[in-house]
């Protein structure tokens, strides 16, 4: 039989690596303000269109400015991640996120065992080292 489960990917930290983490925050943060900015004009652009209906431009506001402040939440995650990016020491373990994987079952198999957790650490794109027997991360 088989089962699902999940594994946590961890990415050893190198200069080459520290410097793409940086470039994808800084991209996703140009991209966030880039969608502030577009919002805003879309904003202003049916304000005028229905500028005679009060009550409609007031939801049409409020509806636009919790869409600004998901994406300045956003903003600031990135900007946090950043600066944890920043302090990290070269061969430091980052979390990369947990995947899935397909395990074999068969009777008799030690059930705490199998669901030990398992790590994959990557380095520089390439699997460095697979850890069997952590804790189950969520």
């Amino acid at each position: 039989m088989e089962i699902i489960k999940k594994v946590v990917v961890k990415q050893i930290l190198t200069d080459g690596s520290k410097k793409r983490l940086t470039e994808q925050f800084l991209s996703k943060q140009y991209q966030l303000n880039k969608e502030i900015q577009q919002l805003e004009f879309v904003l202003h652009k049916k304000q005028k269109e229905h500028k005679n209906n009060p009550k409609y431009q007031a939801s049409l506001k409020e509806s636009f400015n919790r869409e600004v402040a998901k994406r300045k939440e956003r903003l600031r995650q990135i900007e946090l991640k950043l600066g944890q990016l920043e302090s990290l020491d070269l061969g430091a373990e980052v979390r990369e996120g947990v995947i899935q994987m397909i395990e074999q079952v068969e009777e008799g198999d030690n059930w705490e065992e199998i669901m030990k957790g398992t790590e994959i650490v990557i380095k520089d794109g390439v699997v460095h080292e697979l850890r069997q027997g952590g804790m189950e991360d969520d």
